[in-house]
């Protein structure tokens, strides 16, 4: 990989861990499932023309849509609303690597082998382990819709790989018109003083909200697809370890986030975990390869 690409791999992580310091200051102004409804709305609006896909693609789409949107990301931000330490949120959202690896096994009867069984143990402890740490007893709601979004992250990715090849930017523009109206309506019915919120929002939980939409889902996705264009999945996919350290570094520098030493082991046994499970299953998917060729 080139010096720009792999700056663009950066950049790209550090959008998405900046995403979660982004949500933290949009969501001290909007209650959650309005936030949630509005960034989807306004991606729906900005991604309209990425909505034309071959018609078998609708049925599934949509109930990606629901997965992910209504799923995933209400209860992703409803996590972050609830949290006192952005860290410990953002190092427990790389569970979805291993939940989606369970979920293959029960789904699809995938096998996961002594190995990656091991690589899930180990960022399960890893979990356990901020889960118990007496710092973080104030934040085990927000861990607890963390853990719920991940379990939806993990099945809608499953969905996403019976798609077979689609531009990525088609699948956010249908989670976001899928997802926006019902979060809308969602809001309207249990949550109150919309306009009184709208009206009282500041130029900075604006600009938080569009940030969460456009720089992580845009042009983020973007940046990934462009080099998926040109490299192997193997060697993308592993600078996505960087995204929860550019949250926990922008958590304590800008949200006065507490690094204990619960979560420093807890999430260096996640992201080792994790690691191990992306470096078995990509030597598994060389193995199957080179036995095809």
């Amino acid at each position: 990989m080139t010096l720009w690409h792999t700056t663009i791999a950066v950049l790209i992580n550090l959008l998405w861990g900046s995403m979660f310091i982004a949500a933290v200051i949009g969501l001290r102004e909007f209650p959650p499932i309005l936030f949630t409804g509005i960034r989807f709305g306004l991606l729906a609006v900005l991604l309209f023309a990425f909505l034309r896909v071959p018609k078998p693609l609708i049925a599934p789409l949509v109930r990606i849509g629901l997965v992910m949107g209504a799923g995933m990301y209400l209860t992703l931000y409803l996590s972050v609303a609830l949290a006192d330490n952005t860290a410990s949120i953002a190092v427990f959202s790389k569970l979805e690597v291993p939940f989606a690896l369970l979920l293959g096994v029960i789904l699809l009867g995938e096998r996961m082998g002594v190995a990656r069984v091991a690589g899930v143990c180990i960022a399960m402890i890893g979990a356990a382990i901020i889960t118990f740490d007496p710092a973080a007893f104030d934040d085990l709601p927000a861990l607890f819709w963390m853990a719920v979004s991940c379990g939806f992250s993990a099945y809608g990715f499953i969905q996403i790989r019976r798609l077979g090849k689609i531009h990525p930017l088609s699948i956010v523009a249908w989670i976001s018109a899928v997802s926006a109206p019902i979060l809308l309506l969602t809001s309207l019915a249990f949550e109150g003083d919309h306009f009184a919120v709208i009206q009282n929002a500041t130029w900075s939980g604006w600009l938080a909200l569009v940030y969460t939409a456009v720089m992580s889902s845009v042009v983020a996705n973007s940046g990934l697809y462009f080099l998926l264009q040109r490299y192997p999945v193997n060697l993308v996919t592993p600078f996505g370890l960087l995204s929860p350290i550019f949250a926990v570094i922008g958590g304590i520098l800008f949200l006065d986030d507490v690094l204990t030493l619960g979560l420093i082991f807890g999430g260096t046994l996640i992201l080792f975990g994790v690691t191990w499970i992306n470096l078995r299953t990509t030597r598994t998917g060389e193995n199957a390869q080179n036995a095809k060729s």
